[in-house]
């Protein structure tokens, strides 16, 4: 079976992402908290590894360079949402706005990411970069995964 490309690994990140926020918007604060950290590691190592691989070959396209920059910022306030939501206490009345402002905030970037991003790259990598791409990333995203190993509980 041939290597999947880098939209395909990064396509399955996103619905797995969306998965985890949509378990965490349904469960009650004690146990949506209690995933968060899982979310957050998830969250960090498919961006970090998307930022390093994919975001650093599209910032060499002209066509591609001002939305990759728009998307780091995105990551940027999305991981600062992600702190804030931490640090409000238990039991406060903001947690379930501010998740789900971050829930929509995490579904757009992918969203548009999909429909900009990585159709550029579908038209400009060739198949062999592609693969490369999606390598070097889920090399990148494991060793991120397992950097981050210590802010969440073994599955």
């Amino acid at each position: 079976m041939p290597e999947p490309p880098i939209w395909d690994l990064l396509k399955s990140d996103h619905e797995a992402v969306c998965g985890l926020l949509d378990k965490i918007q349904a469960a009650r604060e004690s146990t949506a908290r209690g995933l968060q950290q899982r979310l957050v590691c998830e969250f960090t190592a498919h961006a970090r590894a998307k930022e390093a691989v994919l975001y650093g070959q599209l910032l060499h396209d002209e066509r591609a360079r001002a939305r990759v920059v728009e998307a780091l910022e995105e990551l940027k306030r999305i991981e600062a949402g992600f702190a804030d939501l931490e640090l409000l206490p238990a039991g406060d009345d903001k947690w379930s706005v501010r998740l789900a402002d971050l829930a929509d905030a995490v579904r757009n970037h992918f969203r548009v990411e999909e429909a900009e991003l990585l159709a550029l790259a579908r038209r400009t990598l060739s198949d062999v970069q592609a693969t490369e791409l999606a390598q070097r990333y889920a090399a990148e995203r494991a060793r991120i995964v397992g950097d981050l190993s210590c802010l969440v509980a073994p599955r």
